[in-house]
């Protein structure tokens, strides 16, 4: 069984909770009487009478102010989880929703981290999560946008780990295989997680703070596979 004692009395900000996997968190924090502040494109998982919920787009040009001014009227926030992602399968010749997939998976992230990582080393503490992707290692033609960003937040987070780590802050990247939520639109997802299996993994992350975190690790290993394949194949074309 887990245990909440070690951040259950900080507040913990999730961007991206309405549904799945974030809404899940949501509801599984909240049950363990944690403090949750969430923000999304939707209204709340939990309704008008759940936690306090700020309704905004990550992608809009204010993002940055609104996630300011909610720092300034709530005080320290320790603790933040990104569960934002959108993806787009490419239909040519319609390029339209590329930036936007990238605009919200990846520079929202960036954006996210750079509010919150300077009040964070003036104490001397904090705890970033992102949720990332194994798609993040491997070639996709279906949804090179999706790909693309999960890479690029994949090595963001883990180099910004790397970096913070000794400031006190910690930055933790969770590598995702397929979840039942309405993103993956493969015809396959083998080792297929529920939303509250990954909500278990985050909460255990939250205690452990890893830099990096891979789950399914078998299917980390696979695609990993794959990616090499799909390199060779490019090089000796």
């Amino acid at each position: 069984m887990l245990s909440y004692n070690s951040f259950m009395k900080n507040s913990i900000l999730l961007i991206g909770n309405s549904d799945g996997i974030g809404a899940a968190v949501t509801r599984a924090l909240v049950a363990n009487g944690t403090r949750v502040i969430g923000l999304s494109r939707s209204p709340s998982p939990l309704g008008p009478h759940g936690p306090r919920h700020i309704v905004q787009d990550i992608a809009s040009p204010e993002y940055e102010e609104v996630l300011n001014t909610l720092l300034v009227e709530e005080g320290p926030i320790e603790t933040c989880i990104f569960c934002a992602a959108i993806g787009s399968e490419l239909q040519l010749p319609d390029l339209s929703q590329e930036a936007l997939v990238i605009e919200v998976n990846f520079t929202a992230m960036v954006r996210t981290l750079a509010t919150l990582v300077p009040g964070w080393l003036e104490q001397g503490q904090g705890h970033f999560i992102g949720l990332s992707s194994i798609a993040d290692d491997f070639y996709n033609a279906h949804a090179p946008s999706y790909t693309a960003s999960k890479a690029g937040f994949s090595n963001y987070l883990v180099s910004m780990g790397m970096k913070l780590r000794p400031h006190g802050v910690h930055v933790t990247n969770i590598r995702f295989g397929f979840v039942d939520t309405k993103l993956p639109k493969a015809s396959w997802k083998p080792l297929l997680m529920t939303a509250d299996q990954a909500a278990a993994t985050i909460i255990r992350c939250l205690e452990t703070k890893p830099i990096q975190h891979t789950v399914p690790k078998l299917a980390g290993a696979a695609v990993h596979l794959y990616r090499l394949a799909q390199s060779g194949r490019i090089w000796w074309r």
